[in-house]
C-alpha cells in the first residue's frame, strides 16, 4: 500500500484547525503525534489487504492533548478527498463527539458521502430524548439519516455501541462495511469494551415476557413468527422461575455460585429469537422510540444466550443479582485504535492482537500530584451505605470538601471536581441561589467549579481552561464485574471459575489485580487529563495544573506516578490529623512513614508508635499499603551500627534526609 504524503497530511491538519473558533496552530509536538497516528494508519490498511488472517488493533497511546483526535479526523478528510474510492468510518464513545466531529468533517469533505448515525441522529429520533439531551448537554441536532445511509456513505462517524452491535448481532449495518466491502480504515475513539457484561433480575426476565407475549395478543394475526415467540415466551417463564427459586435459596449457598438457567432442550430455541424479533414486538406495542426500553430488553436477551453457554452467576455481593459475560471484541484488521492510557492498562497486554506504536511522550514538569486524606469521619465511606446513602450523610462531605477548597484554591479559579454521580444526583455542590444555570457548574465563593461524574466525560476538552481537578475517592470496578472480564478473557464457563476466591475482599488472583489496577489506573489518568496539562506545547511540556486526589489509592498513585506523569514532582501528601487507636499496625506505619521527619526510626519507637515488633516489621514494609510509600519516602532498613554507630539491630533510614544529594517529599 502506499504510504501517506506527510506533507499533504500537515495541509490537512492545517486547514482542519483553521476551521476552529480559536487563534489555535498545529504544535510541533502535534506534528509528531500526527505522524504517529499516519504510520498506525498505513500498518492497519496494509494489515487489512495483507495480513486480514492475523487481525490486529494498531493502538496509537499518544497523551491527552497530543490531537490524537484531529489527526485522525484530518487524516480521514484528507484519505477521503485525495482517493473517491477511500471508504472508511470513525467510531465514538458518545454521540456528543459524534456530532463534534460531524460538523467538523462537514467543512472539510463533500457532505454527499458523509453521515453520522446515533438515537439522537436517527430520522426518527425521540423527541423527548432530543429535548433531554439538549438540557442536559447542549446538543441541538440538525441532519438526520436513515439507518441505510451508513452502508451508502464513504465516510460515517457512529459510536461504539453500533460497531458492537453489528459483531455482537452478525449483522451488517454498514459501519465495516462500505455497500458491502470493508472499509479501508476504521478509526475507534477511545478504548473499546472488549468484555460485555449483562446484569440481569428475575423480574426482568418477566418483563421480556410480558412484552412478547402482549405482542401476540396485539396482533395476533399479522405478527411473524408467532411459534417461535409464543414457545420463547414459555421458556422466559421457566427462566423466570429458576432465577426466583435461586434468589430465594442464596442465603444458604457461597457468596458467588454458576447458574444454570437453560435447560438442554430449550438451548436451540434460546438463540433463535434476536434483537429483530424484539424490535418488531415493540413496532407492534407502539414503543418503537423508546431506545432505553430497546437497549434493556436486548440486554435480557443476551443474558439469557449467554448463561445458555456456562457464562452466567449469581451473587449475594454489593449489587446482588445474575450477570453473564462474554468476550465481545477481538482483533480486527484495518482498524486504528486511539487510546492515551493504553500504556496503562495492563488487560491490553493479555489480548491478543493489541499492537502499540511508537508516540512521543509528555514532560510533566509542570503537573503538580497532592494527595489529600479527609478527616477521619470521611475517609474510605464513598460508599452507598455511608456517605452516598442519603443526601443528609452526603452533606457533611459536601460542607467539607467546599471549605477545603475554597481554601486551597485562588478566587477567579476555573477547577473541576470529578465525583461519583450518585454525590452529585443530591444537588448540595449548588446553592439555591447558584448564578449558574447548568447543574454541572457552580460558583464556590468566587471560585468557577465545574461537575463531571466518573464515567463521564472520558475525551471531552470542555475543561481545558480547568487549572484545577479534584478527583473525590477512586472509581472501582463491581467486584461481578471484574469475574465477568476474567471469565471472557479466559473464554471460561463460571463453573470452571474459582468464584468465590477471585471474589474475596483480598483476592490475590493476578488476573483480579490487573484488572482492578487498569481500571483505578486509566480512570485516574484520563479524568486528570481532561484540565490544562492536556495542553502541551511544541518540546512536550505540559502546561501548569494542580491534581488533587482526595482520599484515592496513596500507594498506586506513588507506585505509578512516574508511569502516568513523566517527569512530575514528587506527589504532595497532606495526612490525615491523628491515627485512630482502631487502626492496624500497617495504617500506622503508613501514616508515621507519610508524617516523620526524621533521620531515622528505631525498632523501640515503632513497637511504641505501630504495636510492630522486630519480626513483624519486614512483613509491613513489604505490604501494598506500605511499599510504595517507603520507595517514595526514601526510607529503607540498614544496620544501627552502620547509621547510629552502635546496636545490633535494624533501623528504618530516611535517605532523602541523610544523603545530601537527596531531594525530599514535602507535605
Amino acid at each position: 500500500m502506499k504510504n501517506i504524503d506527510i506533507n499533504k497530511f500537515n495541509k490537512a491538519m492545517d486547514q482542519l484547525v483553521e476551521s476552529y473558533a480559536d487563534d489555535k496552530i498545529v504544535t510541533e509536538f502535534e506534528r509528531k503525534v500526527g505522524a504517529s497516528v499516519c504510520r498506525a494508519a498505513e500498518l492497519a490498511m496494509s494489515d487489512l489487504k495483507l495480513n486480514s488472517n492475523q487481525p490486529k488493533f494498531r493502538v496509537v497511546s499518544a497523551p491527552t492533548g497530543g490531537s490524537k483526535t484531529s489527526s485522525s479526523i484530518a487524516l480521514l478528510s484528507l484519505l477521503a478527498n485525495e482517493n473517491k474510492e477511500f471508504s472508511g468510518a470513525y467510531i465514538c464513545k458518545t454521540i456528543e463527539e459524534c456530532e463534534e466531529h460531524y460538523r467538523t468533517l462537514k467543512k472539510l469533505v463533500d457532505n454527499d458521502q458523509l453521515a453520522v448515525f446515533s438515537s439522537l441522529h436517527k430520522t426518527n429520533a425521540s423527541p423527548s430524548l432530543m429535548l433531554e439531551k439538549k438540557r442536559e448537554l447542549g446538543l441541538e441536532i440538525e441532519d438526520h439519516f436513515d439507518p441505510k445511509d451508513l452502508n451508502n456513505s464513504r465516510l460515517i462517524i457512529t459510536t461504539h455501541k453500533k460497531w458492537m452491535n453489528e459483531e455482537e448481532y452478525h449483522t451488517d449495518l454498514g459501519v465495516r462495511k462500505y455497500k458491502g466491502i470493508h472499509r479501508d480504515l476504521l478509526v475507534v475513539d477511545e478504548e473499546p469494551d472488549l468484555f460485555s457484561i449483562y446484569p440481569c433480575q428475575p423480574h426482568e426476565v418477566g418483563e421480556l415476557a410480558d412484552l412478547l407475549s402482549g405482542s401476540l395478543n396485539l396482533q395476533n394475526d399479522e405478527l411473524k413468527n408467532k411459534d417461535l415467540i409464543h414457545k420463547f415466551t414459555k421458556t422466559l417463564r421457566e427462566i423466570q422461575e429458576r432465577m426466583e427459586k435461586i434468589t430465594d435459596g442464596a442465603i444458604r449457598e457461597a457468596t458467588y455460585i454458576p447458574v444454570d438457567l437453560v435447560e438442554e432442550d430449550e438451548y436451540e430455541d434460546v438463540f433463535k429469537l434476536t434483537n429483530q424479533h424484539i424490535r418488531m414486538c415493540l413496532d407492534k406495542s407502539g414503543l418503537n422510540n423508546n431506545t432505553s426500553l430497546n437497549d434493556r430488553l436486548n440486554n435480557i436477551l443476551s443474558f439469557i444466550q449467554a448463561s445458555a453457554e456456562g457464562m452466567g452467576f449469581h451473587t449475594r455481593q454489593g449489587t446482588s443479582g445474575f450477570y453473564a459475560y462474554k468476550g465481545s471484541m477481538s482483533a480486527e484488521s484495518g482498524t486504528l485504535v486511539l487510546d492515551g492510557s493504553a500504556d496503562l492498562n495492563g488487560v491490553y497486554g493479555l489480548c491478543k492482537g493489541m499492537e502499540l506504536v511508537d508516540v512521543p511522550t509528555v514532560d510533566y514538569r509542570n503537573v503538580k500530584l497532592t494527595h489529600v486524606t479527609p478527616p477521619e469521619e470521611f475517609r474510605k465511606k464513598m460508599r452507598p451505605n455511608q456517605i452516598l446513602r442519603n443526601a443528609w450523610s452526603a452533606r457533611p462531605y459536601m460542607e467539607w470538601l467546599r471549605g477545603y477548597v475554597t481554601n486551597v484554591i485562588p478566587e477567579n479559579a476555573e477547577i473541576l471536581v470529578v465525583a461519583k454521580k450518585g454525590l452529585l444526583n443530591y444537588g448540595l455542590h449548588k446553592d439555591q441561589s447558584d448564578s449558574y444555570e447548568s447543574p454541572f457548574e457552580a460558583d464556590w465563593n468566587n471560585r468557577h467549579v465545574h461537575f463531571c461524574n466518573y464515567g463521564r466525560g472520558r475525551g471531552s476538552n470542555k475543561w481545558k481552561n480547568c487549572k484545577y481537578v479534584f478527583l473525590l475517592g477512586d472509581w472501582h470496578l463491581k467486584i461481578s464485574s471484574v469475574i465477568a472480564r476474567i471469565g471472557s478473557l479466559k473464554s471460561s464457563p463460571a463453573s470452571g471459575l474459582n468464584l468465590n476466591s477471585l471474589g474475596a475482599p483480598r483476592s490475590k488472583d493476578p488476573l483480579v489485580n490487573i484488572i482492578k489496577e487498569s481500571h483505578l489506573l486509566t480512570t485516574f489518568k484520563q479524568m486528570s487529563a481532561r484540565i490544562s496539562l492536556r495542553n502541551i506545547d511544541d518540546s512536550g511540556i505540559a502546561s501548569p495544573a494542580y491534581v488533587y486526589s482526595i482520599d484515592g489509592d496513596l500507594p498506586l498513585l506513588l507506585s505509578y506516578k512516574d508511569k502516568m506523569f513523566p517527569n512530575s514532582p514528587e506527589v504532595k501528601m497532606i495526612p490525615k490529623d491523628q491515627v485512630l487507636e482502631s487502626a492496624t499496625a500497617t495504617q500506622k506505619l503508613a501514616n508515621l512513614l507519610i508524617t516523620s521527619c526524621s533521620a531515622y526510626i528505631s525498632n523501640k519507637e515503632l513497637k511504641e508508635t505501630c504495636g510492630l515488633n522486630p519480626n513483624m516489621i519486614t512483613k509491613a514494609l513489604n505490604s501494598k499499603q506500605v511499599k510504595s510509600i517507603a520507595i517514595a519516602k526514601g526510607w529503607k532498613r540498614k544496620k544501627s551500627l552502620d547509621v547510629l554507630g552502635y546496636g545490633r539491630e535494624l533501623v528504618l533510614v530516611n535517605e532523602t534526609i541523610t544523603n545530601k544529594d537527596g531531594t525530599s517529599i514535602s507535605f
